[in-house]
């Protein structure tokens, strides 16, 4: 392992280093422990100290770290791991990765939201291991906390390739990246501009608090279920635990406005089209591109000749907020044998020690 001595002052029990450069990333959801617009990225905190509460819950596990100063004053720090709980068992990583009375080293950056919170990005545990977040470096030592990709169950594989049916069956990863503002600001109006810029990422992002709408959970980076319900078709997004339902004939019930609207398709061919309005939601994006109640989408659904992927496109009039419609396309990778996660149990906060 690395002398830490080199990397650390030997009085203070914790420390910063300015001008650290860091990845940038995407602005708006929950989102990397980098993101500039959620954490104060260009300054990294360096702490020392034990471990004192471990909180394995989506959106991101946080771990309490506890910290000792020179006069025997204790200070209490969240350390917000990157990724979800089903992210980093992907990986190999669980909650008994770290333990209660550990004695670590830690550095990340703090939040704008809790200037007592950071974002992990580095943590050396006592065996000399160091959990390092993303394809950074190691900080303190030689050896990176091992982890691994969970191979996929060859039965899961099989019974998914042969219950594929269309668009049933559940959808990987989605192929690019999520839509940006940058993609469609310039179709905003007058009005939509002004709310757009009153937007503050610590404060208004709903994500923060566990909550999401439509369009913004049809683009997340996780799985996604399609299952056939005869004169209705379910949706399920992993992340959130999003479900939709797409009422197919005339019995159905009444509208209703909710966070991802009343929504009516049809085929046409082998394509599901779907029209949705009702919507009760305040965003366009995580990014604070404002949508009014009469927002509307046409989305459609068509599985690629290969079959590889699900091809997606949606189509967003808003006479309110942007002067023409917003037309975005992207795709979600067929990979049979991909599981969905019934129970996001995300929490927003947890109780912090007194």
């Amino acid at each position: 392992m690395r002398n830490a001595q080199s990397v650390r002052c030997s009085t203070p029990t914790l420390w910063v280093i300015v001008g650290l450069a860091l990845p940038m990333t995407a602005t708006g959801h929950h989102g990397d422990n980098s993101n500039p617009v959620l954490y104060l990225a260009e300054n990294l905190l360096e702490l020392e100290g034990e471990i004192t509460g471990v909180f394995w819950r989506n959106p991101h596990p946080r771990l309490m770290l506890t910290v000792v100063g020179d006069d025997g004053a204790e200070a209490d720090w969240e350390l917000e791991l990157a990724g979800s709980i089903n992210t980093l068992a992907g990986q190999g990583i669980t909650g008994d990765f770290v333990r209660v009375g550990d004695r670590v080293l830690a550095a990340g950056v703090v939040s704008r939201r809790d200037p007592t919170s950071i974002g992990l990005l580095h943590l050396l545990l006592p065996s000399g291991e160091e959990h390092v977040t993303g394809n950074r470096q190691t900080r303190w030592s030689d050896e990176r906390l091992a982890t691994t990709q969970r191979a996929l169950d060859p039965a899961a594989v099989r019974a998914a390739e042969e219950s594929a049916d269309g668009i049933f069956r559940v959808w990987g990863r989605r192929i690019s990246p999520r839509p940006v503002p940058e993609e469609y600001a310039g179709l905003l109006s007058e009005h939509g501009r002004e709310l757009a810029a009153q937007f503050h990422a610590p404060r208004d992002n709903p994500e923060l608090a566990c909550r999401t709408g439509i369009p913004t959970h049809m683009f997340d980076p996780t799985p996604m279920e399609i299952t056939d319900g005869g004169d209705r078709i379910h949706i399920h997004t992993q992340e959130y635990n999003m479900r939709r339902v797409i009422y197919l004939t005339e019995d159905r019930p009444e509208p209703a406005p909710s966070n991802v609207g009343y929504s009516i398709g049809r085929w046409e061919g082998d394509t599901l089209v779907v029209e949705t309005t009702h919507i009760d939601w305040p965003y366009l994006d995580p990014y604070g591109t404002p949508q009014s109640d009469r927002m509307s989408y046409v989305e459609t659904f068509r599985v690629a000749d290969d079959g590889s992927q699900l091809n997606y496109t949606i189509v967003a009039t808003d006479p309110v907020m942007f002067t023409a419609p917003v037309e975005l396309e992207r795709g979600w990778r067929w990979q049979p044998g991909i599981q969905m996660v019934e129970d996001y149990d995300c929490v927003a906060e947890w109780e912090r020690p007194e």
